[in-house]
């Protein structure tokens, strides 16, 4: 790899965008990138300028999972490499779900093994319509990581997940819109702007209710609606309580577009 850094991070009017940056092996995770992924999203975390995060890749792949060939390089003992990319892998997949602000995945490209972790992980997906999306783990001998056993039932089904699991089946971008692991397609030309136009609405948008309806959603699989309704009972008055929320009635009622601060 060159002298660039494995993981670019940019942010403009409030949006954050953290670009893996090795397009020769199409982003692979190896242990350096997976570790500069989950401190760039640690560092984000924390900044209060920060209302958005689109994750995306280099060239045309998103991410292609683990790499391979340092797998390959430690094959008489991988266990320590194994365990060093998933130390990062996991760390940045735990980050995206505990983001204080919504998350984005911009699919430029190829989407495979982790990479379909990352991606899952965000909140909403974009993807240009040449993208391909696989599992690949089964491939190459093992199970899945970054929480996609988690994720892929929950956004597909079972079946169908076990059969993107057991078999690595190859989906188009239109494929995996359908099955409801994308949000968007678009064509490469429009893919920047579409993706810009996305997390600029969100930066500007109420990021603490944004973040309570994400752990709403997420956490409601194992409730019944009568938990369910306790918990959101207890977010929207939590909600209440907010400057946005004090904006947003205002400017309802004034009838006026309203001017969040993401407090």
């Amino acid at each position: 790899m060159s002298s660039e850094p494995r993981v670019v991070v940019s942010i403009d009017a409030g949006v954050a965008t953290v670009r893996l940056n090795d397009p020769s092996s199409l982003n692979a995770l190896s242990v350096a990138m997976a570790t500069d992924l989950d401190q760039a999203i640690e560092r984000l975390s924390v900044d209060p300028d920060v209302r958005c995060l689109v994750v995306t890749g280099t060239g045309r792949g998103f991410c292609a999972g683990g790499d391979v060939q340092s797998f390959y390089d430690h094959r008489d003992d991988p266990d320590e490499t194994v365990r060093a990319v998933l130390a990062g892998l996991h760390g940045a997949v735990a980050r995206l779900l505990d983001a204080p602000f919504p998350t984005i995945a911009a699919i430029n490209g190829t989407v495979a093994g982790a990479g379909m972790g990352v991606a899952m992980a965000t909140d909403l997906a974009v993807a240009v319509d040449t993208a391909v999306f696989t599992m690949a783990y089964t491939g190459i001998g093992v199970s899945p990581d970054g929480s996609s056993t988690y994720f892929l039932p929950r956004l597909v089904g079972t079946r169908r997940a076990m059969e993107m699991i057991l078999t690595n089946t190859r989906l188009t971008a239109t494929e995996a819109a359908e099955l409801g692991l994308v949000n968007t397609i678009t064509s490469a030309s429009a893919f920047s702007e579409t993706v810009d136009e996305l997390a600029r609405k969100l930066a500007v948008g109420p990021t603490l209710a944004y973040v309570r309806a994400r752990h709403l959603v997420r956490s409601s699989f194992p409730n019944d609606p009568f938990s369910q309704m306790d918990a959101e009972g207890a977010g929207i008055v939590a909600a209440a309580g907010t400057r946005d929320f004090y904006e947003g009635i205002s400017a309802f009622i004034e009838k006026r577009r309203p001017e969040f601060e993401g407090r």
